[in-house]
């Protein structure tokens, strides 16, 4: 796995190749119950209650359980929503006032798996650039872990 924050850019970029095809990431990466069952961990935070209207236009949103950061929240709304190959949609968290990144991630075939590309632009500085770099490193970890069960 490849995750690089581009202070030049403010934009994050991640590279992960999984062992699983397109349709089941793809399926990691959208179904509400599946998403809440490994995005976190309980050494870091949890997700939970995600509400996800899968459709260009429609809402997302999630909870998370982190005791270093109790109430917090992730919104957005989806751009783009190609099964089983694309997905892109703004990122608003609670923890950086709700200002809004747009996420975009690119599924292909490689092999008997698949490519999965993350692109994360929008950033106002370079320490929320370098958090979320970090943060989605933990996140594509998981999904690589425990996401593709």
């Amino acid at each position: 796995m490849s995750v690089v924050a581009d202070f030049g850019s403010m934009t994050v970029h991640a590279d992960l190749l999984l062992a699983a095809p397109c349709e089941r990431v793809y399926r990691a990466l959208t179904d509400p119950a599946r998403l809440a069952q490994w995005w976190g961990s309980p050494e870091r935070y949890r997700t939970f209650d995600w509400k996800l209207d899968l459709r260009p236009g429609g809402r997302w949103s999630c909870q998370v359980d982190d005791p270093a950061r109790p109430g917090q929240s992730v919104r957005g709304e989806y751009r783009v929503v190609e099964p089983p190959r694309a997905l892109e949609y703004t990122w608003c968290p609670s923890w950086e006032g709700f200002a809004t990144t747009l996420v975009r991630i690119d599924l292909e075939v490689e092999g008997a798996g698949t490519r999965l590309r993350l692109r994360h632009t929008g950033f106002a500085t370079a320490a929320a650039c370098q958090g979320h770099g970090a943060g989605w490193e933990l996140v594509l970890g998981w999904l690589a872990e425990q996401g593709l069960d």
